[in-house]
């Protein structure tokens, strides 16, 4: 299991989503940013932000982006196996689906987080939060998201559900 598999998995989970949601439009993502364990994981994520400042100085003054920067914070979920499907739901037009054809096997959701995400993280420790505020400028596109980030000991990764309209 790769970054890029299931990067492309929630790419096609958002390309269904465009077909039941006309007129919204969107990209969903999963990947990897750099991890150094000698600072916090809130500042390896402000410190990533940093790096991309071309992306926000179009839309922030140096001190407006500073201040962005203080106003990020992380929820975290405790029990991510079980707790994430239900908080991505939306996302994943588990209920449209399940509204048209009924339950037949695993919800997108569920089989993101049972088969790809378990496998791809299989023996390592995982935590996972909710990158917050939602619905941010992130220079990684869309104009409403929800991010998610997940913490090995030695990545971080950011998985991006988002909608454009």
């Amino acid at each position: 299991m790769t970054e890029e598999y299931i990067s492309g998995y929630l790419e096609a989970i958002s390309k269904m989503k465009d077909i039941l949601t006309p007129s919204v439009g969107g990209t969903n993502q999963f990947f990897s940013i750099n991890n150094n364990p000698q600072i916090d994981l809130l500042n390896n994520i402000r410190n990533f932000l940093k790096d991309n400042i071309q992306y926000y100085n179009t839309f922030y003054n140096n001190e407006q982006f500073e201040e962005r920067l203080r106003t990020i914070t992380l929820l975290k979920i405790k029990n991510w196996e079980k707790e994430f499907p239900l908080l991505i739901e939306n996302w994943t037009c588990d209920k449209t689906i399940t509204s048209i054809n009924g339950k037949n096997g695993f919800l997108l959701s569920e089989y993101l987080v049972n088969f790809l995400l378990k496998d791809f993280f299989q023996g390592k420790y995982v935590e996972v939060f909710k990158l917050l505020p939602d619905w941010e400028k992130w220079h990684w596109g869309d104009q409403m998201s929800e991010e998610y980030v997940f913490v090995t000991n030695d990545k971080i990764f950011i998985m991006h559900f988002g909608e454009s309209s």
